[in-house]
């Protein structure tokens, strides 16, 4: 039986760890710059009400605009939220993913890839074996596209190709630690990208540099469609050989 391991596991740990160091950080700046910031806001408003100007109050207002606007420096910044948002996403593809265990494939989720990288997801069912890496692209507007001289996988005006490469570098890792103990079966892992949020293509679903990106609500379906390359006792045997060669990502 596969090890039951949380979708987002290991994201949502990395967020709490850096979410810590972050308030850590900023807990020493608040100390180390209030008296400084304090002193300036009252330069400020004593300038203000010598020069006379603006209605008596101006420089108290000024003087708290200083202080609170240092104080919006300290809100956890966007790339330690990224974290967050990201174990949000995989845990949306895990529920969708979960009517197929129930018919008998075999998911797995945050899988350690050597010593530092994880699989967000590994579904194995009759299709063969799919690694999945989820993407929660929820920018307002934007669209997953491939560029019309076909080199550029972009998200609104960002370039993917890194995350494309990512991913077949990670189904390529998989497969090489799966060949031994699936000696007889095939190996060969597809990697494909999960979007949340974002449209993808005009069907909602493209193919770039032997990568499938999809919209992850239409990615049940999708491996649903797929040609039978695996029989259920084939299906369970690779799925026990994953959990032993994947272990869970600590």
């Amino acid at each position: 039986m596969a090890t039951r391991v949380g979708a987002g596991q290991s994201a949502q740990h990395e967020y709490e760890r850096r979410r810590r160091a972050w308030r850590t950080a900023a807990k020493r700046r608040f100390l180390i710059g209030l008296p400084v910031v304090l002193a300036l806001a009252a330069v400020l408003e004593w300038w203000i009400g010598w020069q006379g100007v603006g209605i008596p109050l101006f420089g108290h207002i000024a003087a708290a605009a200083v202080v609170v606007a240092w104080c919006g420096t300290f809100t956890t910044p966007q790339h330690v939220r990224a974290w967050r948002s990201g174990a949000e996403g995989e845990r949306r593809t895990a529920r969708m993913l979960a009517p197929l265990a129930r018919r008998g494939a075999v998911i797995l989720h945050d899988r350690a890839l050597g010593k530092v990288a994880n699989l967000d997801h590994l579904a194995i069912g009759h299709w063969g074996i799919a690694c999945i890496n989820t993407k929660n692209w929820q920018a307002r507007g934007a669209r997953v596209a491939v560029s019309p001289d076909g080199g550029t996988l972009w998200y609104g005006a960002h370039a993917q190709n890194r995350e494309v490469a990512k991913a077949r570098g990670e189904a390529r890792q998989a497969a090489a630690a799966l060949r031994r103990p699936l000696d007889g079966l095939p190996v060969e892992v597809r990697p494909i990208i999960a979007v949340h949020g974002a449209r993808v293509g005009r069907r909602g679903i493209v193919v770039f540099d032997g990568v499938v990106v999809i919209e992850a609500r239409r990615l049940r379906g999708h491996l649903r469609k797929q040609r039978r390359v695996l029989s259920p006792a084939e299906v369970a045997q690779a799925g026990q050989a994953a959990d032993q060669a994947l272990p869970p990502k600590e």
